[in-house]
């Protein structure tokens, strides 16, 4: 049986296109969801509401080089405080359904063409502009992730490294924001050098989103931290996270005592059986 999306794509004149997007979160940020019509569309029980959105061609070469997507929609949404100033601290994937005004309202006559993730986003004029990579694009890096090196390549507290992030984790008080700079309360433990490459983490009271920033510098008492970006729903009393980082050597990985996890391989030798010098070590 033929679908009537089938027989509305096919018809010269009983077509009736529009397209959804719907951008979600990975954490608890929800979702947004936005369409191209006249009137607000139900798909799957999330109402996408009519808003001037659109996107640009579809690549479907099979070249993953030309293959981003920018989706330009105009400024008054609640998905611009997610771009501003700062990308968003998580994921936000995008979902772009496609269908006919008028067809039977059931998933499957509104297919999604085209699934993939956000990246960065340009405020121009009254527009936003988002650029988003398709989910192709993670076969991009061919072979081996690791790499025959000294340093340890695996994600911190991620699924590979499996270092306790609870463990090397402090909560603190905001007690000053001044620019990229927060003054905590209470000094953190030392050595404090151990925190730098870290992560400092907070709820956004107003959103209720999750935001962390990595820590690019500290103080010697230990009392502030320099982070990249700015603190964006932070404010003075408000409880932050501070989690350790590491420098990918030996040592950062003994400080949160897994060394048994380290992805490095800290004993190349530096001389060839011919007695040359290893010209990358």
């Amino acid at each position: 049986m033929v679908m009537s999306y089938d027989n509305y794509e096919s018809s010269r004149h009983s077509g009736s296109p529009i397209k959804l997007f719907l951008f979600k979160g990975t954490q608890n940020i929800g979702h947004f969801a936005f369409c191209d019509g006249e009137t607000p569309f139900t798909r799957d029980g999330i109402t996408y509401q009519p808003w001037p959105i659109k996107h640009d061609d579809i690549n479907n070469s099979g070249n993953l080089d030309k293959a981003d997507l920018t989706v330009t929609l105009a400024l008054g949404t609640d998905l611009d405080a997610l771009f501003v100033a700062y990308p968003s601290s998580q994921v936000i994937n995008l979902t772009i359904f496609e269908g006919h005004i008028g067809d039977v309202n059931i998933p499957a006559n509104y297919p999604a063409i085209w699934v993939g993730r956000t990246g960065g986003a340009n405020f121009n004029g009254n527009e936003l502009e988002i650029t988003c990579d398709p989910v192709s694009t993670s076969i991009r890096r061919p072979g081996l992730r690791r790499m025959y090196q000294i340093g340890c390549p695996h994600v911190l507290y991620g699924d590979q490294c499996q270092a306790n992030k609870a463990a090397a984790t402090s909560s603190r008080i905001a007690s000053a924001i001044s620019g990229r700079n927060i003054s905590l309360s209470v000094a953190l433990p030392g050595p404090v050098e151990r925190f730098v490459g870290g992560l400092i983490e907070w709820d956004d009271p107003a959103t209720g989103w999750h935001e962390m920033r990595t820590i690019v510098k500290i103080n010697p008492a230990g009392t502030m931290v320099t982070i990249r970006g700015i603190p964006k729903g932070l404010s003075i009393t408000q409880t932050v996270t501070v989690a350790r980082g590491c420098d990918r050597q030996m040592t950062g990985c003994n400080q949160h005592s897994n060394i048994f996890n380290y992805g490095g391989q800290p004993f190349i030798p530096l001389e060839n059986p011919l007695s040359q010098k290893n010209q990358f070590y």
